[in-house]
């Protein structure tokens, strides 16, 4: 029984193996596959593709490496000329989707068809988005890689050795464990990092990009402590983003920029002094109001700094760093602020607000309270500078729309009734003067049928 079976499996596997040879699909045959960066405005995909049989459809399909919902495929539809040798290609212009980070992951790939119905895809290729023109240098350590120009090795240790500092603090203080690869870009100037990603504001001085696990930012060139702070700052930033990550929920802005904050350490002394006058003077920002963005006036946009940091600050140093990771993955499974506060510390945002004031001497949250409106909330991007300083921002003028009422705020008056009822006349005397006109030629139709039809007779 034993040997019939082998036999039959052996006999089976004989007449199986040809089959997979004979609906193999047939591999691609490209040339020259490459892109090509006019960093940071394009990138060229160009291949050339070949097939015994005239190529009748070219599709690229191409996308990055990063933290999604779900697989994202872009596609684009190169123009060639049907061939059985194509030279394909296609611009991704950043100026029309938006820039990428630098140190992105860019993928492709080419599927094309030819007349004969035959299917080709070609190998996914990637590369970095990233410019040429700069000798980029890299140090590394565990998970953390930092990459450099125009600065020597001894630098870039020291902002190394500041960002393994941070990961360090951020896993005792709220319990985020850096799992990824993480890549931080140093560029010598805030102004050669602008420049790097298009369409960021003039006050940007480091960015965050936590669905890549990239942080770009320049260097005051006068101020250690404050870059590797920054280093500090923007790593948080992406263990926060990352860790939190939700296709549904959001995380409240008092949250991340006060993680952020609290994981660079004490708050500076121009920065405190503004929190405790704001707090002598019952000037606070209510915490309901720091759940979206921030204001970009300075003395706002510092205040809403240092209360996020004081807010953190009290709730891991009252209630311990499980507690803040526990709320952080209640944010993580897209539950609203206050039902995640509720669940972790008993209290929703108005309580903890309460709390926090009474623990650093502030008046009490009334509760005619009202969130304050802030102009021009701000996004992902970290202020130049972080702290200190006061900021010179400008905020966005807005337009004024042009009235439609009077000055007395009431809608414009109706027409005269005299007017609506000389109109409503004059129509209804054309509508007469139609009628017997119309009347007048039918009558005249049918004189003129009986006169010819007597004649007849």
């Amino acid at each position: 029984m034993r040997v019939r079976t082998i036999t039959l499996l052996i006999l089976f596997g004989l007449i199986f193996t040809p089959l997979q040879t004979v609906f193999a699909a047939p591999r691609a045959d490209v040339q020259d596959d490459r892109v090509t960066f006019a960093f940071p405005e394009t990138a060229t995909f160009s291949a050339t593709l070949k097939s015994t049989a005239e190529i009748t459809s070219v599709v690229l399909e191409y996308g990055t490496e990063q933290q999604t919902c779900g697989e994202v495929i872009a596609k684009a539809f190169p123009q060639f000329t049907p061939s059985n040798t194509v030279d394909a290609e296609w611009v991704w212009d950043m100026r029309q989707s938006g820039s990428l980070p630098p140190g992105a992951a860019i993928w492709w790939r080419w599927h094309y068809t030819d007349s004969s119905g035959a299917e080709f895809v070609s190998d996914k290729q990637t590369a970095t988005w990233l410019d040429d023109v700069h000798d980029w240098q890299t140090v590394s350590s565990g998970n953390l890689s930092l990459h450099y120009y125009g600065k020597d090795k001894a630098f870039a240790q020291t902002m190394l050795d500041a960002g393994l500092e941070g990961l360090r603090r951020n896993e005792e203080q709220a319990g985020l464990v850096n799992e990824d690869e993480m890549n931080v870009y140093v560029y010598p100037s805030y102004s050669d990092m602008q420049e790097a990603v298009l369409y960021e504001p003039s006050w940007t001085g480091g960015q965050a990009y936590s669905d890549f696990n990239i942080v770009i930012m320049g260097i005051s060139n006068s101020d250690s402590t404050w870059d590797k702070n920054t280093v500090i700052h923007e790593l948080t930033h992406l263990l926060v983003g990352h860790f939190t990550f939700s296709c549904i929920g959001t995380l409240p802005g008092w949250i991340e920029e006060g993680l952020a904050m609290f994981s660079e350490g004490q708050l500076d002394s121009g920065m405190q002094s503004a929190l405790d006058q704001a707090i002598s003077d019952n000037n606070l920002i209510t915490l309901r109001s720091l759940n979206g963005g921030f204001s970009e006036l300075p003395d706002k946009a510092n205040l809403s700094y240092s209360q996020s940091y004081s807010v953190v600050k009290f709730m891991i140093d009252t209630y311990g760093q499980q507690k803040m990771t526990d709320l952080l993955i209640a944010l993580r499974d897209a539950k609203p602020i206050d039902q995640a506060l509720l669940e972790v510390y008993g209290f929703d945002t108005d309580g903890l607000d309460s709390a926090w004031r009474e623990s650093v001497g502030a008046a009490p949250l009334t509760a005619s309270t009202q969130a304050t409106a802030l102009p021009s909330p701000t996004f992902v991007p970290t202020y130049v500078p972080v702290s200190g300083a006061p900021l010179a921002i400008t905020p966005t003028p807005f337009a004024v729309p042009t009235s439609s009422f009077d000055n007395t705020g009431l809608p414009p008056s109706r027409p005269p009734l005299s007017l609506t009822l000389a109109l409503i006349c004059f129509c209804l005397v054309f509508l007469t003067l139609i009628g017997v006109i119309v009347l007048g030629v039918v009558v005249r139709s049918s004189n003129a049928k009986k006169n010819k039809g007597g004649q007849h007779e």
